[in-house]
């Protein structure tokens, strides 16, 4: 597909109406991945932020309100692409191997045509001199991207972006680049209308840096900022159901919504009238409890909600039955299109998760189930969905059915034989370690990527 601009311009496009949309054979799939939200901040879970699209998704679909991401980007990309738990092909952050299948593969592999439109974030971080996965060698014919390249040539993903498409740099001088993204995301389905067609996309709203958005020019501080930008995405989503609807093609469309991790740890919301800090990069409730809608009208049921949970790695193998098509790597997650569809409760009784980004964050093994955690460094606690809150329990005095469920959980924990990767700092490699006689890349050497001559924008701190 040609991209949509030349030039950093945004030509006026031009709905070809005369062309019929397809409303037959398989289901065309969009999967939307909004960048940095949890479910506190949202309406939709007891939040403050109103979001009618999100909204209107739900009431067309079903709210899956137990639905889990890992606690930070990279780890969450690789694991909702590959259908694999981290464990097996996570080697570094920002970093997905040359040879890994994704459901991009899997799509265009069964004639889909097959787009992705947003944040990439998988060709390498720039420190450790791994190269990784393309977009074309994940599956997608055609892409409009921020952050295909590492370190400082990322740019801007917000005013006067820094965009690849097709791999070919764009850099308009001005503009929102959340608005150029979805531009070209409708304009791959307007020219995809009489084709299957499989569209991911990875927005890059709502990560900080926190800015003012188009129509909200005046807000000030980070709270007001998040708050706006949560709503411009939310303006996206409906200009994407818009689009949908009007082409005809809403029956034949499976829509996923979620998110790739918890809030931003320097926002605060309120939800059931407690006050949430976000939890972006923390194993726990508020870092991994993650807004989920799957919508596809005539084949799910519209306004309901869903209490099974529900793990990244399910959803290549949902959409995949969706679509009749079989992958061929192995999936460590299950389908949840039946626990969609109502026919059953739950399609998994607990989540397992091998956390080790190496970047920032202290690696942990975690396995939970609908009210109960327990981490590989011995801490087991009771969970609290409505508050995002964890409290600590005595594992030694628990007893009868109490014991059982803690042993099931610690059976998943010593059943992944992978080590924990302990490097934090890969960008510390050949620097004075902050302790003498450590590796620098696992206690840090006293500064973030920003002090490196050439370094990121955003600094550790900000995750990319």
């Amino acid at each position: 597909m040609a991209t949509p601009f030349g030039d950093g311009e945004i030509p006026q496009r031009s709905p070809r109406a005369n062309e019929l949309a397809r409303t037959e054979g398989p289901p065309n799939v969009i999967v939307i991945l909004a960048d940095d939200i949890g479910v506190e901040p949202l309406a939709l879970f007891g939040g403050s932020i109103e979001t009618p699209n999100l909204a209107r998704l739900a009431k067309e679909g079903v709210l899956f309100e137990r639905a889990f991401s890992t606690p930070l980007c990279s780890p969450s990309r690789t694991r909702i692409m590959t259908g694999r738990e981290n464990a097996s092909n996570y080697e570094a952050f920002g970093y997905l191997a040359p040879d890994a299948q994704t459901f991009g593969n899997m799509f265009r592999n069964a004639g889909f045509e097959t787009a992705i439109v947003g944040k990439w974030q998988l060709s390498g971080n720039g420190f450790d001199g791994r190269e990784g996965i393309s977009p074309q060698g994940a599956g997608f014919s055609h892409s409009l991207l921020w952050q295909l390249q590492p370190r400082n040539a990322k740019g801007s993903r917000y005013w006067g972006p820094t965009l690849w498409t097709d791999g070919k740099p764009l850099f308009p001088e001005e503009g929102f680049g959340p608005d150029y993204l979805s531009d070209y995301a409708l304009d791959f389905i307007d020219q995809n209308k009489r084709k299957p067609f499989f569209l991911y996309y990875p927005m890059v709203l709502v990560h900080d840096p926190f800015v003012v958005v188009p129509g909200k020019m005046d807000l000030e501080g980070d709270q007001a900022k998040f708050r706006g930008m949560v709503q411009h995405m939310d303006m996206l989503v409906g200009r994407l159901l818009d689009k949908v609807d009007s082409l005809g093609l809403r029956e034949n469309t499976l829509i996923i919504f979620t998110s790739d991790n918890g809030t931003n740890r320097a926002i605060y919301s309120i939800r059931n009238g407690e006050q949430v800090r976000g939890g972006k990069g923390q194993p726990t409730l508020t870092g991994t409890h993650v807004p989920m809608i799957m919508s596809w009208p005539g084949e799910l049921p519209a306004g309901e909600s869903r209490q099974g949970l529900v793990d990244f790695t399910d959803i290549v193998p949902t959409i995949a039955q969706a679509a009749e098509i079989e992958p061929d790597w192995k999936i460590d997650g299950v389908s949840q299109l039946a626990v969609a569809r109502g026919s059953v409760n739950e399609a998994r009784s607990a989540i397992y998760q091998h956390y080790a980004p190496s970047w920032v964050f202290k690696p942990v093994k975690f396995a939970f189930d609908s009210d109960r955690k327990l981490y590989s460094d011995g801490r087991y606690v009771s969970l609290d969905l409505a508050t995002g809150i964890e409290r600590m329990i005595d594992a030694d005095s628990l007893s009868g059915a109490r014991r059982e469920q803690y042993l099931q959980l610690r059976a998943m924990i010593e059943a992944d034989s992978v080590p924990l990767d302990p490097v934090r700092f890969p960008w510390c490699v050949g620097q004075a370690a902050e302790t003498a006689g450590a590796d620098p890349q696992i206690v840090g050497c006293g500064f973030t990527p920003n002090d490196i001559p050439d370094g990121p924008p955003g600094g550790a701190g900000s995750n990319q």
